[in-house]
């Protein structure tokens, strides 16, 4: 994790506990936070709750497949029409863009953005204790379903955050849009990045931002200020085919072993420097995973060509050209008919700055002391749409307010309580109270 220049200065002892916490329960997933408390709550405290009723029919979606997200621009629909908003879809190349707005005193004022995405990754339901899109609720409360927590909940939090402020018959002075993109997980690239290209996107006057964020393993709710690049790039090659039964040399699959041993021995490297960190510190290394490899035609016949994806986010003080060494030495592990097509490639993401000398930050901070709530600044691991954002020098902060969540993004048995889902309803209410009168961002 990276801390703002702020903050860094000022780290106790229980902070940094506090972090490595957070270290174990992100990159070591499930098992190393199931030790944290989690709300217990019965499940008839919930089930006839509106808000968790929405949550829970948002995640039968399955918006895994592009043809449904139709159905979830038609929910969002529903929910603007009850809330007497205004709510209009954008298409590109095919993919619905929704946009809902609740109207400022002073539209003249920059906006907020509450932005999330509809679609989530696919799903291998053999590892799955119940349907994923089935929203199931245990007696707990905990809800299960892929996007629980990347990122159907937030969505849900800025709307009933809405909804109970005009309820209450509370005015802003800015206007507030909450934007649904609808192909974050592919990469964004005709959701936000053409998006923000239209005139559409810049009469949305947008001041800052607000998009998903991690689960923390204990009390502190992370606000995420910049995102590591994404490098995804898919390597093929080609070898010398055959009868299963053949010895020979230059097969692909023996050009694809040497790669993945050489991307293997690197990423060992960068988790030796994860390790070393005595504060965990996201920024400081590589992440590198081989996520998809394929080869063959028949169980008798050596393939002639196969591939594999890797996927790597940047170090903060990698440099491209650095790093572009790195994977041509890899190509040139698989030696002649090997190409090398990269599916993204980020080379520069801004951070928005969290220092107490910016409104927004003053903002957040004072919500957080009103309700007796920790906001922790952090890298984010990963990427996001706000490195689009980011780079039009629009304030843009990762936050969702998931306590005592042990993270199951992009992996099996996805799910969130359904108390930590109201509890961030609470905070996005005042959030919004506090971020939408300010006289200047």
């Amino acid at each position: 994790m990276q801390f703002g220049p702020q903050i860094a200065g000022r780290i106790s002892r229980s902070r940094i506990w506090k972090m490595i916490k957070y270290f174990l329960y992100f990159f070591l997933g499930f098992k190393a936070a199931s030790s944290f408390p989690l709300p217990t709550n019965n499940t008839q405290c919930y089930i006839n709750n509106p808000a968790v009723q929405r949550f829970r029919e948002y995640v039968q979606i399955d918006t895994s497949k592009p043809e449904n997200l139709e159905k979830a621009v038609a929910f969002w629909s529903r929910q603007a029409v009850e809330l007497g908003l205004v709510f209009e879809v954008h298409r590109s190349e095919g993919l619905p863009i929704g946009v809902m707005t609740w109207p400022g005193v002073d539209p003249s004022l920059p906006s907020i953005m509450l932005n999330s995405h509809m679609d989530v990754v696919p799903v291998d339901e053999e590892f799955w204790k119940y349907p994923p899109y089935s929203a199931h609720m245990e007696d707990n409360g905990n809800i299960y379903g892929r996007g629980t927590q990347d990122c159907k909940d937030v969505t849900i939090q800025y709307v009933e955050a809405i909804r109970r402020l005009k309820n209450n018959n509370v005015t802003l002075k800015r206007t507030v849009h909450v934007t649904l993109m609808p192909d974050e997980e592919t990469g964004g690239f005709n959701g936000m990045a053409k998006f923000v290209k239209r005139i559409e996107f810049k009469q949305l006057n947008v001041g800052f931002a607000f998009d998903e964020g991690l689960a923390s393993p204990d009390e502190n709710m992370l606000l995420t200020y910049q995102d590591k690049r994404p490098w995804q790039i898919k390597i093929t090659v080609k070898g010398l085919g055959g009868h299963g039964s053949s010895l020979s040399d230059g097969s692909a699959v023996q050009k694809l072993q040497r790669i993945m041993d050489a991307i293997g021995k690197y990423r060992d490297s960068q988790k030796k420097i994860s390790n070393e960190q005595s504060i965990p510190d996201a920024g400081a290394y590589d992440s590198v995973n081989i996520n998809i490899i394929k080869t063959g035609i028949a169980e008798n016949v050596m393939p002639e060509k196969g591939y594999l994806v890797v996927d790597i986010r940047l170090a903060v003080s990698k440099s491209v050209d650095e790093m572009q060494q790195l994977v041509d030495s890899w190509i040139a592990e698989g030696g002649n008919g090997t190409e090398a097509k990269y599916l993204r490639r980020v080379e520069v993401s801004d951070a928005t700055p969290t220092d107490l000398s910016r409104p927004y930050m003053q903002a957040i901070q004072e919500a957080a002391k009103e309700m007796n709530i920790s906001i922790v600044p952090v890298l984010c691991p990963a990427a996001s749409d706000m490195i689009i954002l980011r780079s039009l020098g629009i304030p843009a902060l990762g936050f969702a307010p998931k306590t005592y969540t042990p993270s199951r993004i992009h992996t099996s048995n996805e799910y969130l309580n359904a108390g930590t889902l109201l509890r961030g309803i609470d905070v996005y209410v005042n959030l919004l109270q506090k971020l939408g009168n300010l006289n200047k961002l």
